[in-house]
């Protein structure tokens, strides 16, 4: 495969190993790691021109495999290698039987936020829906022009109308929705809620006030790797991108 190729699928997570059955405990504590250096030379003689950098290495769940921890311009990824370090391998492990994403739950712990990155959250809020006194938490960065986010809202929604989730809704235009940084400013600067939010309200308000808040969300987001809407950010930290279902996001609040 040639490695534009493989660097696609990459960083897309299209490719995936399947495991048939639990990995144990024992499956990862006998592989010897080769040296981050081995591997950070491996990448850059791999992906020449690309700003990759390898920040950590661990044995696997898998018996054999290596887990190396990469930032790809800032953001987050988990490639496997074997114990030479030679062989670099691109994809994601799925244990079939416990029917569980390895590599999306370790890539969730390496990202966690910190107690003071959740307080820095705190500030990016523009408006919740749901009662305080809800059993459950969730901040949900959305884009006012985002077809995914609509979807996803439909559960939020419901959850927050059963008194089981309060929803805390942290604005994010994406560069490519025109007119989104625009919308979300507005909103802010007047003070608008999650009811004006879903009729697409707009306004020529553009104050300091709202477009500081803007910026700043963009600017921590980014520096989180977090690069599109949908994104769930729960409060253990952890968060994951992409329209989540009831079930999942019901089983995800619960593991908290």
């Amino acid at each position: 495969m040639h490695f534009k190729t493989a660097w696609a699928i990459f960083i897309t997570s299209v490719s995936a190993f399947l495991v048939f059955g639990s990995p144990g405990p024992e499956a990862s504590s006998a592989v010897s790691c080769p040296d981050i250096a081995v591997v950070q030379e491996r990448l850059s003689n791999a992906f020449q021109g690309r700003n990759v950098t390898a920040k950590a290495i661990e044995p696997s769940p898998v018996s054999g495999l290596c887990q190396v921890h990469v930032r790809v311009n800032e953001k987050s990824q988990i490639l496997y290698t074997d114990p030479s370090g030679r062989y670099l391998i691109l994809g994601q492990i799925l244990d079939a039987q416990e029917k569980k994403n390895l590599t999306r739950a370790r890539l969730e712990e390496f990202n966690r936020l910190t107690a003071q990155d959740k307080e820095a959250l705190d500030d990016l809020v523009a408006f919740t829906l749901g009662p305080a006194t809800a059993p459950h938490t969730v901040y949900f960065v959305t884009d006012p022009q985002c077809p995914y986010c609509k979807r996803a809202e439909t559960t939020l929604e419901a959850m927050a109308s059963e008194g089981v989730l309060q929803v805390r809704y942290v604005l994010y235009p994406l560069p490519m929705h025109p007119g989104a940084r625009e919308s979300c400013i507005a909103l802010v600067c007047d003070k608008k809620g999650h009811d004006d939010f879903k009729k697409n309200y707009k306004s020529d308000n553009q104050c300091p006030e709202g477009t500081n808040k803007i910026d700043a969300t963009m600017k921590f987001m980014q520096a989180h790797g977090i690069n599109g809407t949908p994104t769930y950010i729960f409060s253990d930290g952890t968060f994951r991108s992409g329209v989540m279902d009831r079930s999942a996001l019901e089983n995800k609040l619960k593991a908290q």
